[in-house]
């Protein structure tokens, strides 16, 4: 009776010995036998949209994002053989861009041979309209119409809300001269400061045609800070604007506390 409850007390202990090595070894391997969905692992898993996109990670799956378009693009007469080249981009994702993204203007003359061609970068706000600006671009004849190429880049999923945007536009007014200007106030809504923010302007006709655009930088805005901000030109407008849109392009990943 003795030697059978010896046998089953190191039975026993011997089941509970097994069972704390098991268990140890489960922990010290367990990323290997049961790995963690990640978004760089090159398998769509977890509550992944795609392969490494959508649901839990930061890259939206391209099924996910609407792509950007172009509203009209000018060029606009600075002075002999310049030109500003001007597009009004459209993006339509509410809650996503791309931290950066290219562009292409390519200007034609009458029979539609290419003048030139001229690159650059820029952010894409959120939700909405904004232009994209090459200034004193010199062109060996006038162009007759201008065509832009966009290169979307990768878009990520910002905590930026169109409905509580970080920058807003104040009052904007137009001051008429020989060296005309547009004055105008941006706020910082949130308590973060803002580096380099670029803001752009464009002057309106009564029909609504383009017909002047600036850009200029806010080196710093400092929490819940604003800021009173001027364009000048170097020759008076023939007429006064009907309208005048002001555009910060804020990059929503760019916010630091």
């Amino acid at each position: 009776m003795n030697v059978n409850w010896y046998a089953r007390r190191r039975l026993i202990y011997g089941l509970g010995l097994l069972f704390v090595v098991v268990s140890i070894l489960l922990y010290l391997f367990r990323d290997t036998l049961f790995p963690v969905p990640m978004c760089t692992d090159g398998k769509q898993n977890g509550y992944e949209s795609g392969v490494d996109c959508g649901g839990v990670c930061s890259l939206r799956c391209k099924a996910e994002v609407i792509p950007l378009t172009v509203t009209w693009s000018k060029a606009l007469y600075t002075g002999p053989f310049t030109y500003d080249l001007v597009a009004l981009v459209s993006n339509r994702n509410i809650n996503n861009a791309a931290p950066i993204f290219g562009y292409g203007f390519t200007p034609y003359d009458a029979p539609e041979n290419i003048i030139k061609q001229v690159h650059g970068t820029t952010t894409s706000p959120i939700d909405g309209d904004f232009p994209v600006i090459m200034q004193n671009v010199p062109l060996s004849e006038p162009p007759t119409s201008v065509r832009v190429q966009l290169f979307d880049g990768l878009h990520y999923a910002s905590l930026e809300k169109p409905t509580q945007p970080t920058i807003v536009v104040g009052n904007t007014r137009y001051e008429a001269g020989t060296i005309p200007r547009v004055y105008t106030t941006i706020r910082n809504t949130k308590r973060v400061t803002i580096t380099d923010l670029h803001v752009r302007v464009i002057v309106f006709d009564g029909n609504d045609n383009a017909y002047a655009v600036g850009e200029t930088v806010i080196p710093f805005l400092d929490k819940e800070e604003a800021k009173e901000i001027a364009f000048t030109w170097n020759v008076p407008f023939k007429e006064e604007p009907t309208k005048v849109r002001v555009y910060p392009i804020f990059d929503p990943f760019s916010r630091t506390q």
